[in-house]
This record gives structure tokens, C-alpha cells and sequence, in this order.
């Protein structure tokens, strides 16, 4: 048995888009990614119930 047959995937592969640059994929990708930090921003505020680096007051946090 030839060992070159035994394992063809290790050979380089070079497909037809691998160096495909779209910039409306790159767009979307950015949109949907700025969504979803928006949306866990907003879920974490509301659950914290303060705006974002705002401190509670010190009466709220048990201390003297």
C-alpha cells in the first residue's frame, strides 16, 4: 500500500475563496456584532439596575 494514499487530507488543500475579502460580509458581521454587545449591555444593566460604572450608594452596600 502507497503511504501517500493511506492519508490524502494531509496534503494542502487550496480552495477557489480562501482568500475572499467581502466587505458587506465584513459590514454585517460588525452590525450584528455591535447588536449583540448592546443587547447583554442592556440585559446586564437592567438585571445590575444601574447604569453602567455607576456605584450604589455606601448605605446600600452594608458598610458604615
Amino acid at each position: 500500500m502507497n503511504a501517500e494514499a493511506v492519508h490524502p487530507e494531509d496534503e494542502a488543500t487550496s480552495y477557489f475563496f480562501d482568500n475572499w475579502f467581502d466587505p458587506i460580509e465584513v459590514g454585517l458581521r460588525e452590525r450584528v456584532r455591535g447588536f449583540i454587545e448592546t443587547m447583554l449591555e442592556t440585559e446586564l444593566d437592567a438585571v445590575l439596575a444601574r447604569r453602567r460604572y455607576s456605584r450604589r450608594p455606601a448605605a446600600h452596600c452594608g458598610r458604615s
